[in-house]
């Protein structure tokens, strides 16, 4: 089964959409760092999709997006966030992201609609 990993430092959101994406029969792992994402990059060698949040403490997922690419190119990288500028947009796609989601989410409906045609 592929594995998704979702990042971000909101805990209720990674709560419910990992809850979501079980729900849809996907695994999903979660992490409330960079940090944390890249530890379990590390260990788990089966993630196909990391979702991740644009502004967090430490590692933004800017530079997760770059550190992740520099590793695994084949692993999609979808960036989130609450922030709508076309610098992040642009750096996102220019440092591989497969996609871009603002949040708030109208609902997890939309969010499954633009992650499984990454799985």
């Amino acid at each position: 089964m592929k594995r998704v990993l979702i990042v971000d430092d909101e805990v209720a959101l990674v709560k419910s959409m990992k809850n979501f994406f079980q729900f849809k029969g996907v695994d999903a792992l979660i992490a409330v760092t960079g940090e944390e994402a890249l530890d379990i990059l590390e260990k788990e060698k089966d993630v196909a999709l990391v979702i991740t949040d644009v502004i967090m403490p430490g590692i933004s997922g800017i530079e997760l997006l770059k550190r992740i690419k520099e590793k695994d190119p084949a692993i999609h990288v979808i960036v989130m966030t609450g922030m709508l500028s076309i610098e992040n947009t642009v750096s996102s796609l220019q440092n591989g992201a497969s996609d871009y989601l603002l949040k708030p989410f109208s609902s997890l409906d939309y969010v499954w609609e633009v992650v499984r045609n990454y799985l």
